[in-house]
């Protein structure tokens, strides 16, 4: 029997996969064909029927949809009518990536492949005024101008509108591997709580000037004050707060953060800074061309931002090249984006409007 293809190892960046492979009998000589997957999504069922494949040969495989990510075997069981049994087996993992985006005009989250295909504006409802949208390994959140933060699995379901309460016109969101953090536009102060929800601090980090946006790296909180046109930085626990950390920004109304860069987005002006991460090297045109650019996101090869104006999210090469202002559209007032983990959409309960 010849290996299943994909090949060995192989990391997918699709919830689907389709095993092909062949073996060197006739399909009438095949007794039994069992396909076995195992991993966050399990199966075992009969292959595909068996066909003729050129002289005295046989082909077969599997397909499958809607897998989690994560790692995965796929074990390929034949018996022949000789009694003759051989196995081959394959380990591959799904990562699939998607972005995220607030729609503050139509009170949704939306979310596309990470190649800007299949858009769903609409992919989790019931948000109220949504500006700020983060994810995770397991959960995408969202913060509510009306003071909440929202949260739901990764497939949109169970969406939780007032996963968080208490907050003052929380105009961005992050997370991670420990906290939830966003930004109190209305008080100058970011926001922190356990991932679990609990734990609630409004004013973890005081001082702002009305903040739109918020980021977070291995060491330390960063947000845009949008009326005095700087960054600001903190320690993780959110001591060592420095309001202008980076200045002479535009009306800056989100931020990101990668292994090298601070990124952040210019309304007015409608450009993309970045600085290094010691807030050095500040280029407050690193991108250009946008309208009304809202938030910020960036992953190991692009940044992303929002269009508020033209309903968009952009894309850009890390080093600002081949910028693409309408990478994704049909958003509507689009604030927040982010990259991270999906999953296959899953068809829920009804939204529920948050109060």
């Amino acid at each position: 029997m010849s290996p299943p293809s994909p090949g060995e190892g192989a990391t997918l960046t699709t919830s689907s996969v389709s095993f092909k492979f062949t073996y060197n009998r006739k399909p009438k000589a095949t007794r039994r064909l069992v396909c076995a997957l195992s991993g966050p999504t399990s199966s075992s069922v009969p292959c595909d029927a068996p066909s003729a494949f050129g002289a005295g040969r046989s082909q077969s495989g599997a397909s499958y949809g809607g897998l989690a990510n994560g790692t995965y075997t796929f074990t390929v069981s034949l018996s022949l009518t000789d009694g003759g049994t051989v196995t081959a087996t394959r380990h591959f993992r799904v990562a699939v990536v998607s972005v995220y985006w607030a729609n503050a005009g139509t009170d949704t989250i939306g979310r596309a492949n990470l190649d800007g295909t299949g858009a769903n504006p609409s992919f989790i409802g019931g948000a109220c005024a949504p500006v700020g949208v983060a994810v995770d390994a397991g959960h995408v959140y969202w913060s509510n101008a009306t003071g909440t933060i929202g949260r739901a699995n990764l497939d949109g379901t169970d969406a939780n509108q007032r996963f968080i309460v208490g907050a003052t016109a929380p105009f961005g969101v992050a997370v991670d591997a420990g906290h939830v953090y966003w930004v109190n536009a209305g008080a100058g102060t970011i926001g922190r709580a356990n991932l679990d929800g609990t734990g609630a601090n409004q004013s973890f980090i005081v001082g702002a000037s009305f903040p739109e946006g918020v980021a977070v790296d291995a060491g330390h909180v960063y947000w845009a004050n949008i009326l005095t046109g700087t960054i600001g930085r903190a320690n993780l626990d959110g001591a060592g707060a420095n309001q202008s950390f980076i200045s002479g920004a535009s009306f800056p109304s989100g931020v990101a953060v990668d292994a090298g860069h601070v990124y952040w987005a210019n309304v007015v002006g409608g450009t993309i800074g970045r600085a290094n991460l010691d807030g050095t090297g500040a280029n407050q045109s690193f991108i250009g061309g946008a309208s009304r650019p809202r938030g910020v996101a960036v992953d190991a090869r692009h940044v992303y931002w929002t269009d508020e104006a033209t309903g968009t999210i952009g894309r850009a090469n890390l080093d600002g090249t081949d910028a693409n202002h309408s990478f994704i559209g049909g958003a509507s007032a689009p604030f927040g984006v982010a990259v991270g983990p999906g999953s296959t959409e899953a068809l829920g309960p009804p939204p529920i409007d948050c109060v």
